[in-house]
């Protein structure tokens, strides 16, 4: 089943969920692991976003990096590129140890995951 072209918010022209990349997930597992993934993920989604937030308030160069990255991995497996990329850029700083120079990502972040969240869970209650 296909999933609803939620945008981007980091780029109106692409999905919030690579339709290919989920397709793929699909193919991989039985429906029954598919969707327990997806409920997993989402259910991960706001206590992982909300770690990041923290440490970027916080300026916390190494809780940025520790917390950017398990979000970077999962959102990627789930088709969430463009999440995936951001929070990249986000680990990447922290390592860098440079985490005001992503502050401005904070907005972004919220707003990317949550047009995951709403395509996400299109799939789950539809499948």
């Amino acid at each position: 089943m296909p999933s609803p072209t939620v945008p981007s918010i980091l780029d109106a022209s692409r999905p919030a969920i690579d339709p290919e990349s989920l397709g793929e997930l699909r193919e991989e597992l039985d429906t029954e692991d598919f969707l327990r993934i997806l409920t997993l993920y989402l259910h991960k989604l706001p206590t992982r976003v909300a770690e990041v937030r923290g440490a970027l308030a916080g300026r916390d160069a190494p809780a940025l990096a520790r917390a950017a990255h398990p979000l970077k991995s999962s959102s990627r497996q789930m088709g969430a590129l463009l999440l995936g990329g951001l929070c990249e850029r986000l680990e990447l700083a922290g390592q860098a140890g440079t985490p005001e120079q992503v502050a401005e990502l904070d907005t972004p972040l919220e707003q990317e995951a949550a047009a995951v969240q709403t395509a996400l869970r299109w799939v789950v209650e539809n499948s």
